[in-house]
């Protein structure tokens, strides 16, 4: 658990940078339909970006798909990511802290006027499918995540959904930060939960997998996390940490790859696939079976089919790592 911690506890301190409008790329006529057509429902559709960190996008890179089937017989249509080390990456990634191979992602994203705003309640959707061996063997991929804006510029990370070390992991913020300087202004530093999932309590690769996210993006918020139609963390406080809006991404982000190639290791391309990806106002618009989902909430947080949860308070370096504390999950069975 503390190698899977020890990258961890840099991917909670990564510095956001300041992103205004101009770190986002409008998508082109034919772009926007494809991503309507075949992954992109309900408040995502046609108000998505792509990230201008993004690398280039060569022939391949991006595939859509009318249908690929996985082992147990379901069948979806959407995009194939396929991210290669060798496609390297926008300089503020590829060579962040001024050592090359550090990072390089393919995202798309909310631009700032469709993120949402404080105070809102609303449901997200993310379908994905990864090999049953996928190496991410001391680094990291981010899934899906979210980025908390202040005025016009992102400061801090928000919850994210990652495999690390070949671990899978669901971070989010604690209601605790600290307000740091970077070459960009400044950076906020929350305390993060880290939740080690248990893909054996229901296989999180080599099959179509389903996310649902229902968040209050408040001081007196919520943010519950299902896969495949289960529970996994219900957790009630604050989880805007003072942000004026909450901006939605998806899409391979890799990260921390020198702390493999440091050591020798290969950085192996990957295969993402994603389908069904989307916000709403209502579970009803994004998922069938609503009243099945919401039964499962009461008024009190809960972890599911988790390893460990951890929290961990960054320590306000990047070449420091953060302090983790095991809360004792499962013996306690509600450590948040």
């Amino acid at each position: 658990m503390k190698k899977l911690l020890a990258i961890l506890l840099s991917l909670l301190l990564i510095p956001s940078f300041s992103y205004a409008n101009k770190w986002q790329t409008n998508m082109k006529k034919q772009e926007k339909k494809d991503f309507a057509n075949y992954v992109l429902r309900n408040q995502s559709k046609n108000k998505m970006v792509f990230n201008s960190r993004n690398v280039p996008n060569r022939l391949g890179l991006i595939k859509f798909f009318d249908k690929i089937e996985d082992d147990m017989g379901v069948a979806e249509k959407g995009i194939e990511f396929n991210l290669s080390y060798s496609d390297e990456g926008d300089k503020l990634d590829w060579s962040r802290w001024g050592k090359p191979g550090f990072a390089q992602r393919f995202q798309i994203q909310e631009p700032n006027k469709h993120a949402t705003k404080k105070g809102k309640t609303k449901w997200y959707r993310v379908g994905y499918f990864i090999p049953k061996k996928f190496d991410t063997f001391k680094h990291n991929i981010s899934l899906f995540d979210f980025k908390m804006i202040y005025g016009k510029g992102e400061k801090a990370v928000g919850p994210s959904f990652n495999i690390n070390n070949n671990n899978i992991v669901w971070i989010f913020n604690g209601p605790n930060y600290k307000v740091a300087a970077n070459e960009s202004g400044e950076q906020y530093n929350f305390d993060g939960y880290v939740v080690h999932l248990d893909d054996t309590f229901s296989p999180l690769r080599g099959k179509w997998v389903n996310l649902l996210i229902n968040a209050k993006w408040a001081k007196d918020g919520f943010l519950h996390f299902w896969i495949d139609g289960k529970l996994r963390s219900s957790y009630f406080g604050d989880v805007l940490g003072g942000a004026s809006r909450v901006r939605f991404k998806f899409g391979p982000y890799r990260n921390y790859m020198t702390d493999a190639t440091d050591q020798g290791l290969e950085i192996k391309d990957v295969v993402i696939r994603y389908s069904n990806i989307g916000k709403a106002d209502k579970c009803d618009d994004l998922w069938s079976g609503c009243d099945e989902i919401i039964n499962q909430l009461n008024n009190n947080s809960q972890v599911h089919g988790a390893i460990s949860v951890n929290m961990c308070i960054p320590s306000g370096d990047a070449d420091k790592p953060a302090s983790c504390n095991n809360l004792g999950y499962p013996q306690n069975s509600r450590p948040f």
